[in-house]
């Protein structure tokens, strides 16, 4: 029996033929597609005003608590980087993708020295996303004292 009539490598060529391009095109499509769950994706902006300012608001409140009572820079920067990762994983509103990035690099940067958030000023959003935001606040019941995006409109 010839070499090419053996049905075992018959077979092998025949799978070969058919799955090693199978394969190949399910890896550039894997490849392509991205993948699942990124840390490095940018947010849909697909988030509500009111869930955003919640978010903000809770934040904010801890890392007023912890300015007040941890006793050390490491108990504040805890805090902070629970904010950086709450601001991270959320969804803001369309208009204020960017400002969320810049948000969180500014609380991602007080954390080489976390009693930093009371001398430098955060970022703040576009003045329209702004105003929107502070007429909000007061309604927001997590929201104790609604300042943050107010401060300093007229």
């Amino acid at each position: 029996m010839a070499a090419s009539q053996n049905p075992f490598r018959v077979y092998h060529r025949a799978v070969r033929r058919f799955l090693v391009p199978l394969l190949l095109a399910a890896v550039v499509v894997g490849a392509c597609s991205g993948g699942g769950d990124n840390s490095d994706d940018l947010p849909a902006g697909n988030g509500t005003d009111e869930d955003y300012l919640r978010a903000v608001c809770i934040g904010i409140d801890r890392v007023s608590d912890a300015l007040v009572s941890a006793t050390t820079a490491e108990a504040i920067g805890q805090v902070i980087e629970e904010f950086a990762a709450t601001m991270r994983s959320i969804d803001p509103p369309p208009d204020l993708v960017e400002y969320n990035r810049q948000f969180v690099a500014y609380l991602e940067a007080a954390l080489r020295d976390p009693t930093s958030v009371v001398t430098t000023a955060p970022p703040q959003p576009p003045d329209d996303a702004r105003r929107r935001l502070a007429r909000l606040e007061p309604s927001i019941p997590e929201c104790r004292e609604p300042t943050f995006f107010s401060r300093g409109l007229e």
